[in-house]
């Protein structure tokens, strides 16, 4: 719950209000139902960190590849990226998928560059340029 509320207090609305950080929710155009999340770090030097999650009966359907890359063309749109890059624990192949989907390419393998539950972990790493956007 503390891992939650941070995240929604400091990243989702404190930064939002400070255009650090964007945030959206999918959800069903029928039912309402939220499907996923895809958020945006911006670092204020034309590039942001693309973060994602998606609803367990979501997966699979093809939901979290297209709303990153909507959110993406929104970005290099609207916030005048050059880049967005992609980061996971490795390991964590669903996300890696997703991003390739997206027309995200891996770029590489960076040594405990991640903190997961305390822990420091390898991460894969993959980046999208605004001229690559399928």
């Amino acid at each position: 719950m503390e891992h939650a509320r941070h995240f929604v207090e400091h990243l989702a609305i404190e930064l939002g209000k400070r255009g650090e950080r964007a945030e959206f929710v999918v959800e069903d155009a029928a039912t309402g139902e939220r499907l996923a999340r895809v958020g945006l770090g911006m670092r204020g030097d034309g590039t942001a960190e693309v973060g994602y999650w998606t609803a367990p009966a979501a997966r699979g359907r093809g939901v979290a590849p297209a709303a990153v890359r909507a959110i993406c063309r929104w970005a290099f749109a609207e916030r005048d990226l050059d880049l967005i890059e992609w980061r996971a624990e490795v390991g964590n192949v669903a996300s890696r998928r997703v991003a390739e989907k997206a027309g995200f390419v891996l770029e590489g393998q960076l040594r405990k560059r991640l903190v997961h539950r305390g822990e420091r972990v390898d991460a894969w790493i993959g980046s999208l340029l605004r001229d690559e956007l399928r």
